[in-house]
């Protein structure tokens, strides 16, 4: 590949803000359309909101002809970038390819390299990745590091760019070129002194020099440096590659920590994109997409009661953002099959291997640490999905990372700080339409349109709860929907009616609430005793009165597991109402009316 720009715009935002037409540098003095162009830039192909935009150039003040500025702001960009930039209804979004920004161009490299990492060839993918770093100009984006959202993107650049630089040099030292390797290790590892893996490369490369001294000396500049900076020991890696040099030096080829520390052919070290499908006849939400695609959080939970459409909304969200995070994308379950929450090892082990690490023989104690060294200074997407507690969660998220964490639970996780949360409730009945119309026919639903919002009254509008309707009305394909209806209705234990293939919405129930460890089994069969939802805060508490836990924090726990919910607009001084799924309270009846 070559430096040659084949487009007629080029951008540069990996260092100073620089904007060339035909070849010529551009003029943007004004210091607020900098920024905003400087801003869209971070976030190319990519809608920013304009509130967004509006808070970055303005602050907490913004005067009241703000909206109207920025549409001036953008005209005028518009004059020099031409249709690239294009209005969206809440947002604006820069347009631009690969040959059209630095930063486009840098992800392409760097992907290119990991794929020829993959497919083995470890010398295409030294000279992919060193392309890469040397459209690395200087720190990015410095006049505006005074700006939060600029700033935290200069972070996340630099993050990646790191782990660039850390696969090429590990690649150069793999390909025995560690003198060349040296040149720049120096200034990167003075720079960057908590990074291990670029202090590992160092150490390997002065050994291959025959500088053994030198690899120990920086070794103790290493641990000083994580001692007195951040009060913690070098990673068991690294400490490992140290003894191994005092034993007698680094091996050359594949072995020992040097077998940790560069990639090995045919194995990529970073994921690519290993996310399961997006759901084609995905509905709605078009409220917290936006605030999961565009919130700068690093962890974002997205927590609802059982069918609500947790997952499938990470999916949606997660393919959505995934291009911005050129180190790939990961998933993981946090329960097994039955429901049971699987030990963080298994799933730190289960992670490493996709990411590429051979983690055989590494023991379960170790693989926390090797999970958070490896994310440290990539860009990874990771969904954890099906999160039990906050404790299930913890040993998964990175440290100090570019990387982006989606949650799904069904709790509301409290215990973590520093997340962002995304409650979902059940679908508008106008959602719940076209959710049917995908699957079994608009006009069919049109039809007897009275029968379906008697079903969405009586069963509610939860994803799966349409999702196993809708199964079931599409293998009947000439039976009116009213009829269907009306069957329903009639049946004695309806629950055995919302099963389609292998989803069973009661083997879903029965594993979520009959946990033996679950303290508030018997709370929940109380709610089956009372006729609703939904239920007035004083009859919820005495049926919850006398169970060995005051009712209160019952009803503190049920909120915080999303089993009851206050609707937005149900709340009085003088009452308050609680709601839950209508299936929900079935199934508690049922478990009451068996004594379970």
């Amino acid at each position: 590949m070559n430096e040659a720009v084949s487009s007629v715009l080029y951008c540069s935002v990996l260092g100073p803000l620089e904007v060339r037409v035909a070849g010529r540098k551009a003029v943007i003095g004004a210091p607020k359309q900098r920024l905003l162009l400087t801003i869209m830039l971070c976030r190319v192909n990519m809608v920013v909101p304009s509130a967004q935009l509006i808070d970055a150039l303005w602050g907490e003040f913004p005067p009241r002809t703000a909206r109207k500025n920025l549409q001036v702001y953008v005209s005028s960009l518009r004059k020099i970038v031409g249709d690239r930039i294009d209005f969206q209804g809440w947002g604006y979004c820069f347009h631009a390819q690969p040959d059209e920004l630095d930063l486009l161009r840098f992800h392409a490299l760097a992907r290119a390299g990991r794929n020829a990492i993959r497919s083995g060839d470890l010398t295409t993918a030294a000279e992919f990745l060193g392309e890469a770093i040397q459209i690395w100009a200087e720190q990015p984006l410095a006049e505006f590091a005074h700006v939060p959202l600029i700033a935290g993107e200069a972070e996340r650049f630099t993050e990646q760019f790191l782990s660039v630089y850390e696969d090429w040099v590990e690649l150069e030292i793999e390909l025995g070129r560690h003198v060349e390797a040296l040149a720049g290790l120096d200034l990167v590892a003075a720079r960057f002194p908590a990074r291990e893996r670029i202090a590992a490369a160092k150490m390997t490369a002065l050994v291959r020099c025959g500088r053994t001294a030198e690899a120990l000396a920086h070794f103790q500049t290493v641990r000083r440096h994580l001692a007195v900076e951040m009060g913690i020991d070098p990673s068991r890696v690294l400490q490992d590659l140290h003894q191994e040099i005092l034993a007698g030096g680094v091996r050359r080829g594949r072995g020992g920590s040097v077998r940790v520390a560069v990639p090995r052919p045919g194995r990529l070290q970073g994921p690519a994109n290993q996310l399961p499908r997006d759901i084609a006849d995905f509905v709605g939400r078009e409220a917290e997409m936006r605030r999961i695609v565009t919130d700068p959080a690093a962890v974002t939970v997205i927590t609802g009661e059982l069918g609500i459409g947790k997952t499938a909304l990470a999916m949606r969200a997660a393919h959505t953002i995934s291009p911005a995070f050129p180190d790939g994308a990961l998933m993981v379950t946090l329960r097994r099959p039955g429901g049971e929450p699987r030990p963080a090892a298994e799933m730190q082990r289960e992670l490493l291997e996709a990411a590429g690490l051979d983690v055989t023989g590494v023991h379960d104690d170790a693989l926390g640490s090797l999970w958070r060294s490896w994310l440290s200074g990539r860009s990874v997407l990771l969904v954890l999905d099906d999160a039990p507690d906050e404790s299930a969660v913890r040993p998964l998220l990175p440290g100090a990372s570019a990387s982006k964490v989606l949650v799904t639970s069904r709790s509301r996780l409290s215990g973590l700080e520093a997340v962002d949360r995304v409650g979902l409730r059940e679908l508008s009945g106008a959602e719940g339409i076209e959710f049917l119309g995908k699957m079994i026919g608009a006009e069919r639903v049109r039809r007897d349109l009275d029968a379906v919002m008697a079903l969405f009254d009586r069963y509610g509008l939860s994803p799966l709860t349409l999702r196993l309707l809708g199964g079931r009305f599409a293998r009947l394909p000439r039976v009116p929907l009213s009829r269907l209806a009306d069957r329903l209705a009639r049946a004695e234990c309806v629950l055995d009616e919302f099963a389609a293939g292998d989803v069973s919405l009661r083997e879903r129930f029965e594993q979520h609430y009959n946990r033996p460890s679950w303290a508030h089994r018997a709370a929940f069969r109380a709610l089956g005793a009372l006729h609703g939802p939904p239920f007035e805060h004083d009859e919820l508490v005495a049926a919850l009165h006398g169970g060995g836990t005051p009712a209160e924090r019952v009803i503190e726990a049920f909120l915080e597991a999303n089993i009851l919910s206050v609707p937005d607009h149900e709340v009085a001084a003088h009452s308050m109402l609680y709601t839950m799924s209508p299936l929900a309270h079935r199934y508690a009846a049922e478990l009451r009316a068996a004594g379970r």
